[in-house]
Order: structure tokens, then sequence, then C-alpha cells
């Protein structure tokens, strides 16, 4: 940046994309709503697959026998009075369910096969694993790609449900779905789980479905956490209200909140837009860029009270808070761009919370980056108006000191 750049000039330019994009996102807000969680929406997450049944399994032995999976492989453990036995069913030595059949009888374990075809390194483990045997027949599942069940057979299966909402996961051709369904205040998860079931068993097979991970949030808690969510917001605001301006003065710690309230409603504005899931993972990543904003914020506005006390007589106050400005921007990039270096990785590899987290803080860092350089100095000088930062305070009218580089 050229050292004659002076942000303040074009400080009414720089806050056209910030109402227009908040605009837009209150408008999507208003229409749509968010796409709440599970975490603030009380009701059902609930991830399934559909696979096939590859081979049924039981015991009539009087060992102690549990089938697990390891590395996609099957391991069986037996226990008794001699001591345990584990055996391990390698899926890169048996490579199919006829092969593993085999195995799993010369262990004892009686083995009715259904197809002998598929692959063992597709085994699908779900809440059912580890499996304890017994006489009644027990389905391992493998996924396959000859069945094309896509979202819009999982959706068409489950239309009967008002509030309910269907997402591919991964790979279509894995045939994993997240489905969130709404429960009433007086729905439990039992209740709510069984109404899915029910009716994605009138279009697949029962023994195909696979369920991978259930998670229910009641109505209570769901507001509870709203709630609480809420406030740890409001606190955080607060307590930095009343740390800058006893630190500084008003006019900065004004200034500093509304530039992080500017953030936080611009996050909001992308995570409408863009839809992406509001849940708990928001709202750290919303704390997570208060400070990181702030920080950047506080950097700058401690430049511009030590350019007023060494320029004061030369400069004007809009003079020093550009110049400041300046002083700052390099770092300012520098801190931006090296979090990101960090954070895209997440959000490119990654997947669930943690993706969602890593986007949320993508953004956060560039709108961080934005408001600290443009909106907070500008917001500054509007302040200065009313509580003059150019003025010393009574009791610091004789003498300043400092820590390290900072004037207080």
């Amino acid at each position: 940046m050229k050292n004659s750049f002076d942000v303040l000039k074009y400080r009414k330019v720089a806050a056209v994309p910030s109402l227009l994009f908040m605009v837009a996102g209150l408008i999507v807000i208003l229409i749509f709503g968010f796409n709440a969680g599970i975490d603030f929406a009380a009701g059902l997450s609930e991830r399934i697959q559909i696979a096939p049944v590859g081979l049924y399994v039981s015991y009539d032995g009087s060992d102690d026998a549990v089938l697990s999976s390891q590395n996609n492989s099957l391991v069986l453990t037996t226990r008794n009075s001699d001591g345990v036995k584990v055996t391990t069913f390698d899926s890169s030595t048996y490579l199919t369910v006829s092969d593993l059949s085999k195995a799993l009888e010369e262990c004892g374990v009686s083995v009715e096969v259904k197809n002998g075809n598929l692959n063992t390194a597709m085994l699908v483990t779900g809440s059912g694993f580890p499996l304890r045997l017994g006489s009644t027949k027990q389905g391992i599942n493998f996924a396959t790609a000859e069945k094309s069940i896509t979202i819009s057979d999982i959706r068409a299966a489950l239309s009967p449900l008002k509030s309910v909402n269907v997402q591919t996961v991964g790979d279509e051709s894995s045939a994993i779905f997240q489905i969130k369904l709404r429960a009433s205040e007086d729905g439990s998860q039992k209740s709510t789980e069984n109404e899915i079931s029910s009716l994605l068993e009138k279009s697949f097979e029962k023994e195909d479905i696979v369920i991978l991970q259930s998670d229910f949030v009641g109505p209570k808690f769901s507001a509870t956490l709203f709630t609480s969510s809420v406030k740890a917001i409001l606190v955080v605001m607060v307590l930095i209200l009343i740390y800058i301006s006893f630190r500084f003065r008003l006019a900065y710690a004004l200034s500093s909140v509304i530039a992080l309230l500017h953030d936080i409603f611009m996050m909001l504005a992308f995570i409408a837009i863009f839809r992406l899931e509001v849940s708990s993972t928001t709202v750290a990543a919303v704390l997570t860029i208060i400070g990181y904003s702030l920080n950047a914020t506080i950097v700058i506005f401690d430049r511009v009270r030590e350019s007023i006390l060494n320029y004061k007589k030369r400069l004007s106050v809009e003079e020093v808070i550009a110049k400041s400005v300046r002083d700052s921007f390099t770092r300012t990039i520098i801190t931006s761009v090296t979090t990101l270096f960090s954070v895209v990785p997440l959000a490119i590899f990654s997947t669930g919370s943690i993706r969602l987290f890593a986007i949320n803080l993508i953004w956060g860092v560039l709108v961080g980056a934005y408001s600290s350089n443009f909106i907070a100095p500008a917001l500054l000088l509007f302040f200065h108006r009313y509580d003059a930062i150019d003025v010393i305070k009574k009791k610091k009218e004789d003498e300043s000191y400092h820590i390290g580089d900072a004037y207080v």
C-alpha cells in the first residue's frame, strides 16, 4: 500500500459493501430463516447408510463371542475360563464375503451367506457394532455401488414428514445420508427414530438400513443453549466495552464494539445467505473472531494513541488515524494471511463440524481485517467529535508514561 493512501477518505465507499451484504443477509433471514442445526432446533439428527447385508452370523458355543471392526476388518473376540482369544479377518486376505464366511465358520461361527461377491473392505459398522453373538441371526452389511441410492430416493421415502432435511454425506455412491427432523414438544428420541425408520422401511429393506449415528436434542435444551449462547456474546461485548473504556477512552471503546457488532452481523449474513448450519460450532467461531478482530483493532488504536502524542502539533486527528492505519496495515495483512494458511486446509480437507468451523473462520478473518482497517478507524473519527481523543485526560496532564511501546 502506498504511504499516501488515506483510508478515511474512502470511509463512506468502504461502508457500502457491508451495508449491501448485511441487507441481503437480513432479507434471507426474514424469508428463509437460519439453517438451524440440531443444537438450536430441537429434534433428531441421524446419519444412515443404505448397504446390503452380505451374511448373517450366529453363535451357539458356550464362549462369550463378540464381533467388532478394526480398519475395515472384522475381529472376533472369544472369552472363556481359559482366557481371551482374538482373531482378525483382514480384508486384504479375505477379499469377498464368501472368503470371510469360510474363515468365520472355522472359528465356530454359524454363517449364512446372502451375497458372497461383496467386497469385505467395504464393511459397514453402525450403532449395532460391536455385535454380541448368540443364537439369533444378525446381519453384517457391506457397501456397494451396484445399488444406486440417491438423495431423491431418501427424500421421497420421507416425504410424509413436513420438517425433514436430507443431505448427502461424502460421495453419493456411498449412499450415506444425514437426516434432520424437528421433533414435537412432547417428542422423544425413540419416537422420532421410529417415525423415520418406519418410512424408510417402506422403500428399502429393513436390514439394509444402517444407522451410523443418532443425536437428539430436546426442545428445552435447545432453547437453553440458544439463550446461553446469546448471553455469552453479550457478556463478552460488555466486558470489552468496559475494558477499552478504562484502558483507552470511551470513543475507542464504542468504535471497537460497533466494529465487532459489524463483524458478527456480517458473519450471520454469510451463514444465512450460503445456508450454512447454525450450531454450537458457529458460536465458537463467532467468539473466536471477536477476539481475533478485536486484537487487530486494538493494535491500530494503540498506534493512534501513540501517534497523537507524537504528532499532535503537526497533524490533524484525521491524518493521525490514517497514518496509524497505514503503519499497521502490513502487520494486519501478514497476520491474516498466516491465519488463512492454517485454516483453509481444514475447510478443504476436513468434514463435519470442523469444516464448518473453518469456513466460518475464513470469512471472519477476512471481515475482521476489513473492519479493523476501514470500519473501526472511521467510527473512531466519528466519535472523536463527542469524546475528543486528542485531549489528554486530567490525571495525565502533567506526565505520560509508557509500558513497552504503548503509551497509557
